[in-house]
């Protein structure tokens, strides 16, 4: 068979706010959709679509089936405008991802749907759609339990990656070698935080990779594609300290830089911090997410914020915790950026203050301040939704820089919004770019980031300001569309 694999792209609004930001980090492809390009048989004909770095999907050409990711809810109502358009072609699709995993229903009136892990269905659905009969939703638990984890075969993703015969954007295709290169240590994560799609798809699930067969894919990744950094991917980074060691000294050997999310309870615990600055990390993202406690338990589900045994929930503790780990990263010379998420509903503007007083002092290399985002599926939605908080369910507005939840207090959304872009601007000041280029990091990787976003943010606003009045759209060269 023919099959195209499309990752889509965020359908933007620029009515909602004037001081909606957008965009977040994306890796080099998709891993959901390289995962079961892996997977597949040789005998098919592979080709990969990325939309986000600007390749357009052509619906004259004529595929066997097409394979769309919602891995992002903000991706959804991209992902059925192009079953749709397929339909009409008499092209079978298939729709996944954390999203139609979540939502099926919805997913379901516009393509075939595959719900939760597909490792152990995608053989399934292939032979189906060989013989052009696709159920209608194909269910993870009706299928053999995972018991392992899924791997990247970078070669096969690369020859999809080739095939393709879509149009690009040559200004935004320039960017796909800038992006992070996804790589896997594990799957799964054994919390349940109220906030996450994990806990629903992996239902606590958790699974570790070989180091031997991820020193094989270092070696291919490296001969084939030559990323300037690795990204890893797991879902909960450094569950094993053990695996986790063995994991990081392949990296170490292979003499590649990688970036890595975790959390600060880990940093605090051991020699994490050590380990990965002495194998090659160049940025430790720390999900801090919030310095008030009842957004971290009552809100989030994060039932354990602190460090010590008999530690009790409180902000003292919390605080002590966060600079406890940044205090490993700076002992390590490793340099970290630090994560944030506000929740409208408790979170007030001060508490946005507070973090970024936090940040700036903190010495991070970068930090990010978000908005919760009530992810359909999770405890945290159904919550939020039963108590009516939830300000739209347009999904093209699903990303951490739109306010989608009302603010408490009597102020409005708007201008909760505003303040939002306001405090995330002096994150990123201007006037401090020399001082970092001046720095220990200088014109290294790890500076790229700020002077990114410093900038990217202020043009993305002006953008807005500009379309308002304009008839058609402004684009810019490598500002998300």
């Amino acid at each position: 068979m023919r099959i195209l694999f499309v990752n889509p792209n965020e359908i933007r609004h620029i009515e909602y706010s004037d001081y909606a930001m957008g965009g977040y980090i994306r890796p080099f492809f998709s891993p959901a959709l390289g995962m079961l390009i892996s997977m597949t048989p040789n005998h098919h004909d592979l080709e990969y679509i990325d939309e986000i770095i600007g390749e357009q999907v052509d619906f004259k050409q004529r595929y066997d089936l097409v394979a769309i990711t919602t891995t992002w809810t903000i991706q959804a109502q991209r992902a059925y405008q192009i079953a749709d358009g397929f339909a009409k072609k008499g092209v079978p699709c298939i729709i996944g991802g954390n999203h139609a995993s979540l939502c099926i229903e919805e997913a379901a009136r516009y393509a075939s749907v595959a719900s939760g892990m597909a490792e152990n269905m995608w053989i399934q659905i292939l032979e189906d759609a060989e013989r052009r009969s696709l159920r209608p939703v194909y269910r993870a638990d009706e299928f053999p339990e995972v018991k392992e984890c899924a791997w990247f075969d970078y070669l096969k993703i690369k020859k999809a990656i080739d095939n393709t015969q879509a149009a690009i954007d040559p200004i935004n295709g320039l960017a796909r070698n800038m992006r992070p290169f996804p790589i896997l240590t594990s799957r799964g994560c054994p919390h349940t935080c109220k906030m996450c799609v994990t806990p629903e798809i992996y239902h606590r699930s958790y699974f570790a990779i070989d180091p031997e067969l991820l020193e094989e894919q270092i070696a291919i990744a490296e001969r084939h594609f030559k990323p300037f950094m690795y990204m890893f991917i797991d879902e909960y980074f450094g569950h094993d300290p053990r695996h986790t060691s063995a994991c990081l000294r392949k990296f170490r050997e292979a003499r590649v830089k990688y970036g890595v999310q975790v959390t600060p309870n880990l940093l605090c615990e051991g020699d994490l911090a050590k380990e990965l600055a002495e194998t090659g990390c160049v940025v430790a993202s720390i999900g801090l997410e919030s310095l008030n406690t009842e957004v971290l338990d009552e809100d989030f589900g994060k039932g354990e914020p602190s460090i010590q045994e008999g530690m009790e929930l409180n902000d003292r503790n919390i605080e002590t915790t966060y600079l406890a780990a940044i205090r490993k990263c700076q002992e390590a010379k490793l340099p970290f950026m630090l994560f944030w998420l506000i929740n409208p509903v408790r979170n007030t503007i001060e508490d946005m203050e507070k973090i970024v007083a936090f940040s700036k002092k903190s010495g991070a290399v970068l930090s990010s301040l978000n908005f919760a985002v009530p992810l359909p599926g999770t405890k945290f939605f159904k919550e939020q939704k039963a108590k009516g908080n939830i300000l739209s369910y347009d999904w093209s507005l699903y990303n951490t820089f739109n306010i989608l939840l009302k603010p408490s207090g009597g102020i409005t959304a708007e201008a909760f919004q505003k303040a939002m872009h306001d405090n995330f601007l002096k994150l990123y000041p201007i006037g401090n770019i020399p001082g970092h280029l001046m720095g220990n990091a200088s014109f290294s990787i790890e500076v790229l980031p700020y002077m990114v976003t410093s900038v990217a943010v202020r043009l993305e606003y002006l953008k807005k300001l500009v379309e308002k009045t304009l008839p058609f759209p402004f684009p810019l060269p490598f500002m998300p569309k």
